[in-house]
Parts: C-alpha cells; sequence; structure tokens
C-alpha cells in the first residue's frame, strides 16, 4: 500500500511518499481502508523528535474510512463506514474497567505508538471502531476524533456548567474550534481568543459571544469587565506558557483551569500564592475516555456536530500539509488517500 513515512526526525521533507507492506491485523484488530485522516500538532512533535517513535513510522491519529474485511466479532461487516476512537489502551487495568481509558497506564495514541492513517489502510482494535454517520463527508469525519474528544473530556473534567463563563485560547485551531462549539452547546457563556482577526466572526458563528486578541497584555482586565468583576469561571488552554499567566488571572474566585496542551512551550514561572487564595483548579485534560467518544459519535449522527476542515489535500502532501499547520489556518488540514 501507499503511506506518507517518516523516516527520520526533522522538518517536513523528512517524510516521504512510499510503498510499504499492508498491516496484517493482530488478534481482536480491524483492518480499515482510510479514507481520510486529519494533521495534528501531534504530528508534528512526533516529526521533530520530541516524542520518539521505531523509524520508519506512519503518523495520523485521527483515521475513517471502510472496513476492508468483516471484523473479528462479526459486529462490523466488510465496507462499514468507521471512525476510529484514538486511544490505545490496555483494557484491564482498573482505570480502564472503570471507564476511564484516558488514565490507563499504557496508554498510547495511534500514530504515536502504533503506524497510524498516513496510509491506505491500517490495523486497529475492533474495540476503537464506532459508525460513520454515511451523510458526512470523510474530510469532516477525520476533522473529528481528537479534537472533539479532546475538547469534551476538559469541559467534562472542569465540569463545565450553563450559565458558566469560559475563556477558550488557541480558538482558530481544532481543539479550540471544538471547545467553543461544545461549550455552547452546554449554555455556557464562551470568550474565544485568537491571533487571527480574520476569524473573529466564524467564531461567533461557532459559538463565542465574545472574542479577543491574543497578547493583550490588558486580556485578564477584560476578562473581568466582561464578566462584571467576576473572571472566567473555566479555562480551557491547548497553548501552554504563552498563556498560562494571563489564563490564571482571568479566572473567577474558585476557578478550573483545563490544561490540554503545550503548543507554545511547557515551562512556565508560578505564583502559588493565589492558587489557595482564590481556590484555584488545575486540570490536566489527555485525549478522552471510549464513553465520552461514543457520545460524541451520537452527537455526530445527530448533527449536532459539525467539524471545521481548513482544508484538503491528498496524501502525496503530507509534507506540504505539515508545512502549513504552522502559518494560519482556521480548522483542520486533512489529508486523502
Amino acid at each position: 500500500m501507499r503511506a506518507a513515512v517518516l523516516w527520520k526526525p526533522g522538518k517536513p521533507d523528512a517524510i516521504r511518499i512510499g510503498t510499504v507492506a499492508d498491516p496484517r491485523p493482530g488478534p481482536g484488530e480491524a483492518l480499515v481502508r482510510v479514507r481520510a485522516t486529519s494533521v495534528n500538532r501531534l504530528d508534528l512533535w512526533i516529526r521533530q523528535g520530541t516524542y520518539r517513535v521505531a523509524l520508519p513510522h506512519i503518523l495520523g491519529a485521527d483515521v475513517v474510512g471502510e472496513l476492508e474485511q468483516d471484523s473479528p466479532s462479526g459486529r462490523w461487516r466488510a465496507g462499514a463506514r468507521v471512525v476510529v476512537y484514538p486511544g490505545i489502551f490496555c483494557g484491564r487495568c482498573p482505570a480502564c474497567r472503570m471507564g476511564h481509558e484516558s488514565l490507563c497506564p499504557t496508554l498510547g495514541i495511534l500514530g504515536r505508538e502504533r503506524h497510524g492513517g498516513y496510509a491506505e489502510m491500517v490495523a486497529v482494535p475492533e474495540t476503537n471502531i464506532f459508525p460513520l454517520p454515511g451523510s458526512l463527508p470523510w474530510a469532516e469525519g477525520a476533522a473529528f476524533p481528537l479534537t472533539f474528544l479532546t475538547a469534551e473530556h476538559a469541559l467534562n473534567r472542569a465540569a463545565l456548567r450553563a450559565g458558566e463563563t469560559v475563556l477558550i485560547f488557541g480558538a482558530s485551531g481544532g481543539v479550540g474550534c471544538a471547545a467553543i462549539s461544545r461549550a455552547s452547546r452546554r449554555g455556557a457563556r464562551v470568550i474565544a481568543v485568537t491571533g487571527s482577526p480574520q476569524h473573529v466572526p466564524t467564531l461567533r458563528v461557532l459559538g463565542a459571544e465574545e472574542v479577543l486578541m491574543r497578547g493583550s497584555s490588558d486580556l485578564p482586565d477584560r476578562v473581568h469587565a466582561l464578566t462584571r468583576g467576576h473572571g472566567a469561571d473555566v479555562v480551557v488552554d491547548p497553548v501552554g506558557k504563552a498563556v498560562w499567566s494571563s489564563g490564571v488571572k482571568a479566572l473567577a474566585r474558585g476557578g478550573r483551569y483545563a490544561l490540554v496542551g503545550v503548543t507554545s512551550g511547557a515551562e512556565v514561572e508560578a505564583e502559588l500564592r493565589p492558587v489557595y487564595t482564590r481556590q484555584l483548579s488545575l486540570l490536566g485534560g489527555f485525549l478522552g475516555d471510549l464513553g465520552e467518544f461514543e457520545g460524541l459519535v451520537e452527537e455526530l449522527a445527530r448533527g449536532r456536530i459539525a467539524p471545521t476542515v481548513a482544508e484538503t489535500r491528498p496524501l502525496t502532501e503530507a509534507m506540504e500539509a505539515h508545512g502549513q499547520l504552522d502559518r494560519p489556518h482556521f480548522g483542520k488540514i486533512v489529508l486523502t488517500p
């Protein structure tokens, strides 16, 4: 089969299109013919060597496609349209047995711990496949798994409720767009932060009531002004270092800070006194659980989720797609084999 293969850590040109052996499903695994996959920051970090993987390697956490053959259990028939839960978990540990797969000690991600979707076919555990609505375009399906699961898990961890205010950084990215949509559907007031003024109208359509510009020194003051001095009940942060200080200052007393990424850096200086005097909570959100994904798939089938696609490229342009990820764009960049 054809695949976009990472041969060495480095720049986008470390990814080359080549022919590799078809994957052989192991026990309990299904073979999916990939119709679309998307590009994530995770792919860039793996390519750059932040995460070490055995090389050569096939990236891609987000997979939608059709089953190449009947699944081992017989529950799924060849040709079924499916979307894949991107987490790789053991299914046996206490966390997995309680339905908290994201806390599995051996948790991995498709495209990192095993070959992913930058290929014509991929083998995945049968437990990870869910039905993809027949009316949904492949590209939108590929823009769905990792970003919406991450956003939903973060909002669940923060226990966001109707009537509360949530401040969402990185609003123009995949997780940001998903978090705006899901928070708005919960009845929360959304304040979005972006570095791209041209995206403001679309962010409002997604559900942002207010949109602020990234890098403003008075951002915490503006959040407090917009909330009549209360502050944000929840912060969702996929950015990290560049926004950490502003995010903490923008929180209300008893506020919850959901950290889901560190695209700008992972090391920060923290003033601890406000954490206990204002009774703030710091919550990590990584991936999400199988039950959360199942609920999102049901929402997707009902038309309550609309994934945002920035552009679609053929798999042969994976190298160019990686370059595009560092330039301004709105939503997900999708590859089609």
